[in-house]
């Protein structure tokens, strides 16, 4: 049986990008993987030259990537090429709600669901734009 905490996982992935290219039956898997971590207001997530062991899902509040606001989903670059954050990731003002990919599990949901992979690049893309 899917318990409520998973559905409600479903339909947060559902509603980011890039897993809006993924099919139920994807989102299901990966939602029942994924963490729900709350931050206070101003913890930091990821500090500076720290690669990050996991991919985070913004799915409330705001984080900070020096002065700009980061992705909705992020550090998929530290994660999946090994690379330093740039600086610190930082919990904004009325804190920060997240859902939490493992690495073993993001790149076993790279692997499979090459489409995800995809829609990462494109949001990475378009944030540099």
């Amino acid at each position: 049986m899917i318990g409520v905490e998973v559905l409600e996982r479903l339909f947060v992935l559902r509603a980011t990008p890039p897993f809006q290219r993924l099919d139920d039956s994807e989102l299901l898997l990966i939602a029942q993987h994924a963490r729900p971590r709350a931050y206070a207001p101003g913890r930091t997530v990821i500090a500076a030259g720290t690669i990050a062991e996991a991919l985070f899902i913004r799915i409330g509040g705001r984080v900070r990537l020096a002065k700009a606001e980061a992705l909705p989903v992020f550090d998929a670059a530290g994660l999946l090429f090994g690379l330093a954050a740039p600086a610190d990731f930082v919990a904004g003002s009325e804190g920060l709600e997240t859902l939490v990919i493992a690495k073993p599990h993001v790149f076993t949901i790279a692997r499979e669901c090459p489409e995800f992979v995809v829609g990462l690049r494109g949001l990475m893309e378009a944030a540099r734009t």
